[in-house]
């Protein structure tokens, strides 16, 4: 049997494997993926869920989720993994760049040919000028099975510089676990916070100079979160938060700036999140798709001040905040409005709570299993 070949199976009994990278290992798309399969657990309880960890050197044991540990770049052990995977029902993959070894990741191609049931290829990165390679592994993926994009604007773009069926191409939002729990007012709001792996790119440079340019009384403060990315972390060591520490110095904010350099767990994050006033997301970058820091903000009603990139303009632009130029001054200039004026800041606060039950992990979750059950014949 081919993986474009449709089988029917029982949703109430399905099988599932993910091909994803998972903790302990700390990153975005394990952090999405085991959030998925907790939420399997809760709203599908008689589906059959497994990981296969995609692990380079790791060699820990498999656990309750993860029944597979491989590293994709070795050709034995992607032909054994396809052995394992074909097992299932269906696969969901999760594709990134950088997560399937060398030369962009192309190995997974052979991965993918190789798996014997429908796989769904959840696409966390959408490039608007691939290379020639890049723009191959996508079509291919295209070609061998269903790709998810994360946001309709992800959506848009893949169909636009690549060459796959519409039809093939569906869009379920990154999901978040937190929840809107309603604006109180509070009469001085000043608690800015910043959340995700370090590095360059995130912007912080430009939210520090944003914050120099504030003179509300009492000052604003902003928690940057999270520890630096490994990767960064191995090829540079902490020049760039250090670079960030001595910028915050120079300006004058060390008193009010606070760098928490190490991987906070979801329920502390949350409650950091939670007694903030307003998220500051940044980035560099112009053309992302897809971000689960925005997701949760969203998510849990916080207001957002955002750099215009291609997922801010579908969430933000929606009404749950500002979206921003890079400059500092437009950046502190959202910041001030909705720290100083309670109406404009109530209105986002509501919009996001609005957004937020869409954003649910339970929903999300079901959305992937109606997806499985659509393009493979599963009887409910």
């Amino acid at each position: 049997m081919t993986p474009l070949e449709r089988r029917s199976v029982d949703l109430r009994d399905i099988s599932v494997s993910l091909v994803t990278t998972y903790p302990p290992t700390r990153c975005g798309i394990g952090r999405f993926s085991h959030s998925l399969v907790s939420a399997w657990r809760r709203t599908a309880p008689n589906a059959r869920v497994g990981v296969a960890r995609i692990a380079a050197t790791d060699t820990a044991t498999a656990g309750q989720d993860v029944e597979l540990i491989f590293d994709p770049s070795s050709p034995v052990a992607r032909r054994s993994a396809a052995r394992r995977l074909s097992q299932s029902e269906a696969v969901i993959l999760q594709h990134e760049y950088g997560i399937y070894g060398p030369d962009d990741g192309i190995a997974v191609i052979d991965l993918v040919q190789r798996i014997e049931a429908p796989v769904v290829s959840v696409i966390h990165t959408v490039l608007p000028a691939p290379t020639p390679r890049q723009r191959e592994i996508i079509e291919r993926l295209g070609r061998a099975g269903t790709l998810v994009l994360l946001s309709k604007v992800a959506r848009d773009q893949l169909l636009q510089n690549h060459d796959v069926d519409p039809s093939g191409v569906a869009v379920i939002p990154h999901g978040s676990s937190w929840v809107a729990r309603g604006w109180v007012p509070r009469p001085r709001r000043r608690k800015l916070i910043t959340w995700g792996l370090l590095g360059p790119g995130k912007g912080v440079e430009r939210a520090l100079h944003a914050l120099a340019r504030l003179r509300l009384d009492p000052p604003v403060t902003y928690d940057v979160v999270g520890q630096t990315h490994p990767n960064v972390l191995a090829r540079y060591g902490q020049e760039y938060r250090s670079s960030l520490e001595s910028l915050s110095r120079d300006l004058g904010l060390q008193d009010r700036v606070r760098f928490v350099d190490r991987y906070v767990v979801d329920d502390e994050l949350e409650m950091m999140v939670s007694d903030a006033d307003l998220v500051i997301v940044p980035y560099d970058n112009h053309e992302q798709v897809s971000s689960g820091v925005l997701t949760d903000a969203v998510a849990i009603g916080k207001p957002v001040v955002a750099t215009a990139f291609p997922h801010a303009r579908e969430l933000v632009g929606a009404g749950s905040g500002r979206m921003v130029s890079h400059e500092p001054g437009a950046i502190a200039a959202a910041i001030e409005e909705l720290l100083t004026d309670d109406d404009s800041y109530a209105r986002a606060a509501a919009r996001a709570a609005e957004l937020s039950p869409t954003l649910s992990w339970n929903g999300v979750a079901a959305a992937y299993l109606e997806l499985i059950r659509s393009r493979t014949s599963v009887v409910a």
